[in-house]
């Protein structure tokens, strides 16, 4: 149904509550999202949230150097390009982020926004194929 039809439909009929309007316009949709899909769950965050002062803290463990590489080199570039930078730690393979914001001595959306790309990053390492690499 159209919204044009739905509007002319509507003065000629008796008047309906918004919920009961909204029903009506939206009654025809369907979702494109496959029934065992639904209902969407909400991933729950990794990082660890410490005190004095408060910030966000996690370490992500790479099985080649190569992962790990293009994780750093990215997350300079993101800490560059948002000008907001973590502490960041490097030991052998594994990689410990800390970030809170300095100014407040506490977390910001900068700092949830960053942990939030550096674990959408490391998702993403894991199609990466870096084969001729120990």
């Amino acid at each position: 149904m159209t919204l044009m039809k739905f509007l002319k439909e509507g003065k000629s009929s008796e008047a309906l509550s918004p919920v009961a309007s909204v029903h009506k316009l939206l009654g025809s949709l369907s979702t494109t999202i496959p029934n065992q899909d639904l209902p969407v769950s909400v991933e729950v965050s990794t990082w660890e949230t410490l005190s004095d002062p408060e910030r966000l803290i996690k370490t992500f463990a790479f099985p080649k150097f190569g992962h790990m590489d293009y994780f750093l080199n990215e997350l300079l570039q993101y800490q560059e390009d948002n000008h907001h930078h973590a502490k960041i730690l490097i030991d052998h393979r594994e990689i410990t982020i800390e970030t809170y914001t300095r100014d407040i001595n506490l977390v910001t959306s900068q700092d949830t926004n960053l942990a939030k790309f550096c674990d959408e990053l490391y998702s993403d390492i894991k199609y990466f194929d870096f084969s001729k690499e120990s």
